[in-house]
């Protein structure tokens, strides 16, 4: 069985091409404005293969990305390459994290936080965020909700078909831990027209927002604004996603 995204890394980006990563990037730029800030760096946690980080720094930004998976970062140095645009990435973990400096704003998108499955790596997590951004900086990520893993992940399976690749998807949700385990199993078509097959497993944390919001008060970040969507619309019982809005305080207030 392979480790998280040693395999699912080379086919990550097919299996989210519906994502409008401009969308989401026009979000986190909306809510600079909206937040008074014009951030020259922007360090992207969890930035996975740079779908985020490639776009925003042909904004014009300074960017750094930090992910635990180097099959991931190859992808991201690539799109980078490819599209001109200097970005430093660095192979971290997010829970305890260094990224040599001070930043403007600070983002985790797709559900990264979730993939810290110790409460005790969430917070070292913020308390990291809360050093590393700068005074009147920001920090906006998002989280699959609870309603998500106890209504849409919970125990159900996601094929994902192509012509040359197979995928099932099975979770597995218990409701007492919390915790949501992915079980992948690919079928990949070769060059010489067979199929190999290779099992990878990821797992996940179910969080009530309500928890993140305590845990981000204790690191010294007051949240801002809580959402469904890039459209900033409220929170509902059975919204499958919450963006935080988050901002680290100027000395005096």
């Amino acid at each position: 069985m392979n480790e998280q995204y040693a395999v699912l890394a080379a086919y990550y980006d097919r299996i989210m091409e519906d994502i409008d990563y401009e969308a989401w990037c026009d979000f986190y730029e909306a809510c600079f404005t909206e937040n008074g800030i014009k951030p020259k760096n922007i360090l992207d946690l969890a930035c996975g293969t740079g779908s985020i980080t490639v776009p925003l720094a042909k904004r014009g930004y300074a960017l750094t990305g930090i992910d635990l998976s180097s099959e991931m970062l190859s992808l991201a140095q690539e799109k980078s390459d490819e599209a001109k645009v200097k970005i430093r990435f660095s192979e971290q973990n997010i829970a305890l994290f260094q990224a040599g400096g001070n930043f403007d704003a600070i983002i985790c998108s797709f559900d990264g936080i979730n993939y810290l499955t110790s409460p005790k790596d969430v917070q070292s997590c913020f308390a990291s965020v809360a050093e590393t951004l700068s005074d009147g900086g920001v920090f906006i990520f998002d989280i699959s909700t609870p309603y998500k893993y106890e209504n849409i992940l919970a125990d159900n399976a996601f094929v994902y078909e192509y012509d040359d690749l197979f995928l099932s998807w099975q979770n597995y949700f218990n409701k007492k831990t919390g915790l949501c385990d992915f079980y992948l199993t690919f079928f990949v078509k070769n060059e010489k027209n067979s199929w190999q097959r290779f099992d990878e497993t990821q797992k996940q944390r179910k969080y009530l927002p309500s928890r993140l919001e305590k845990m981000l008060r204790e690191a010294g970040l007051t949240v801002i604004k809580t959402t469904a969507d890039l459209d900033f619309s409220p929170l509902k019982e059975d919204s499958d996603r919450c963006f935080f809005i988050c901002k680290k305080a100027t000395d005096g207030e």
